[in-house]
């Protein structure tokens, strides 16, 4: 082996610096963007040290260590378009070209592969000199002019996106891109300074090519470093000011979702017992438009207990409906071991008025919680034997429909926030129950809550412009069912939710079309940005709601002044 001063103090930079990227990685807070930064620098710390492991002539010694390299040259390229684009949220655009960039990275593996056997048998396909030339020579000048086009198409994409200021001040968009430009242009600079010193090493046939790549390395290893400090420092800006957005914004959410839940809760109530919260809104919310389009007893009562295991995180979770005649409470509809599916109980129990933890809160008609039933002589077994219960009455204007129960395997599990949701349940359940028994129906009206909500998320955050937005992920957002948006959509615009999320990005795209900055910018990438996941859905829509289409909107659209 041949190790000196200098490349044991790269390779010792090189491990570092994967090190922490590699740490990095396993961080719980990391970004998409952070992801993807540390994967470039990973790439670009083991494409050095491979080079150094072949100068030192490790492999040479050790060929079984050749037997795990990876083209990672051309890797790390692709991780660095991929960071750009996730910090400038135009993943689209990565995606776009994604196949495309990758193409190298795949060419360059299957070479490696078919080095690899030549290895192992001996140089018996191919003499080692070949095998040289096409590690020493092709790989590296083919990675660096990659690293430079690619350096270059990032440069510009950042440059596009300086452009669009609809959303951010000039001021706003310089702070976000003007470290990465300069950072892109001394990366450029750093390459070009590569080809230099190869087209130098061709002409002077240098016998010790590899020492006059040493201060490159050493540059290199610098701007990833200085690179890294950088990143890491503007990321964690960025998570505290979309932090800090969110909050603001969630403050205005919650006010929408506590008018929609008027029809139900008082402002008063909701604000005194929420306190401000704007979990217990959400999951408030998801309830009551989940039971909106429900018609009968069964499918409320089937509802209100799925709900309850899902956005409350409990095991078990049962209702019991008051029989006055026979003053019984009778489970139907029950989630945990006793749930058959298909809405059927297994081996449905009667527990009569003041009987038992549940019959003594439809007696009292006081909710109660204890957090150990193993010293409380009133606890009813019933499927499995449990540690702690909540018990809830479901009462409207003093009229005892039932109640509602849930039990756990643990002592002491259930908290203050599960009481105060079992109450709010409760009610939200006996006023349905209610409006069922009196034939009474909801109406959607045009200052509902929720559709005002859904219009600030779309014109305020653009949330368009997702080209993986769809129903599910829209009310996912909005803490409301499924079928609520859907209805919610189609009753105060007239359309389905998609045709409704496209007219925005149609909007969009028409402005992004008559824009002069846009000029030159092509129809595809104007539709992608738009919103739209691909041409033949951006043209569709296009046409659907203009009867044109976007190259004949473009021509036939003055630019404004």
């Amino acid at each position: 082996m041949d190790w000196n001063i200098g490349n044991s103090c790269i390779a010792i930079a090189c491990v570092v610096l994967a090190a922490i990227s590699i740490g990095g990685l396993f961080k719980n807070s990391t970004s998409t963007a952070a992801r993807y930064l540390n994967w470039f620098f990973i790439a670009a710390a083991l494409t050095i040290l491979q080079v150094i492991l072949i100068d030192a002539r490790v492999t040479r010694e050790y060929p079984a260590v050749y037997l795990a390299f990876v083209p990672w040259e051309f890797l790390a390229p692709v991780f660095f378009s991929a960071f750009t684009c996730s910090y400038l949220d135009r993943m689209w655009e990565f995606k776009r070209f994604k196949k495309l960039l990758l193409i190298p990275f795949v060419i360059f593996f299957i070479i490696y592969i078919v080095l690899k056997i030549n290895a192992i048998m001996g140089y018996s396909l191919f003499t080692i000199e070949v095998s040289s030339i096409v590690t020493m020579e092709w790989d590296e000048n083919l990675a660096v002019l990659f690293g430079l086009v690619n350096a270059i198409w990032n440069y510009r994409i950042i440059k596009k996106y300086e452009k669009r200021l609809f959303d951010l001040s000039f001021g706003e968009v310089l702070r976000k891109t003007y470290w990465l430009r300069v950072m892109y242009t001394a990366q450029v600079a750093l390459l070009i300074m590569w080809v230099l010193v190869i087209v130098y090493l061709k002409i002077t046939r240098f016998e010790r090519s590899m020492d006059a790549y040493y201060p490159l390395w050493f540059l290199f290893l610098g701007f990833y470093f200085v690179f890294f400090v950088l990143a890491q420092s503007h990321l964690k800006m960025r998570v505290l000011e979309k932090k800090r957005r969110q909050e603001a914004f969630q403050e205005i959410l919650a006010d929408f979702q506590v008018e929609g839940l008027n029809h139900i809760f008082s402002k008063k109530e909701l604000r005194e017992v929420l306190g401000g919260t704007t979990e217990v809104t959400g999951i408030l919310s998801y309830f009551a438009t989940s039971l909106f389009d429900k018609s009968n007893e069964d499918a409320v009562l089937w509802d209100v207990v799925r709900n309850c295991i899902s956005q409350l995180g409990l095991e078990d979770c049962v209702i019991y409906i008051l029989d006055e005649e026979r003053q019984v409470l009778v489970q139907k509809a029950a989630y945990g071991n006793k749930d058959l599916g298909s809405r059927k109980i297994l081996s449905p129990i009667e527990i009569p008025v003041h009987s038992g933890i549940v019959g003594a809160v439809a007696a009292s008609r006081q909710w109660e919680l204890v957090n150990d039933v193993t010293i409380d002589d009133r606890y009813v077994k019933d499927d499995l034997q449990r540690k702690s219960e909540l018990a809830v009455p479901i009462i409207y204007d003093n009229t005892l429909f039932g109640v509602l129960d849930s039990e756990n395997g643990a002592k002491d599990f259930f908290e203050e926030r599960h009481i105060l949701l079992f109450k709010l349940v409760a009610k939200l359940t006996a006023t349905k129950l209610n409006q069922i028994s009196k034939k009474e129906s909801l109406t959607i009206t045009n200052d509902n809550g929720y559709y005002k909500e859904l219009c600030l998320l779309i014109e305020k955050e653009k949330i368009f412009r997702d080209p993986d937005l769809n129903l599910n992920k829209t009310a996912g957002r909005l803490n409301i069912s499924n079928t609520y948006l859907s209805q919610l959509v189609n009753k105060l615009s007239g359309m389905n939710f998609s045709d409704y999320i496209n007219t925005y990005r149609v909007k969009d795209a028409q402005r992004l079309l008559t824009h002069p900055n846009y000029s030159s910018y092509p129809i595809l990438s104007i539709g992608l940005e738009a919103g739209f996941n691909s041409k033949s859905t951006f043209y569709a829509a296009f046409k659907k709601h203009t009867d044109v289409t976007p190259s004949v909107y473009r021509a036939n659209a003055p630019y404004p002044s």
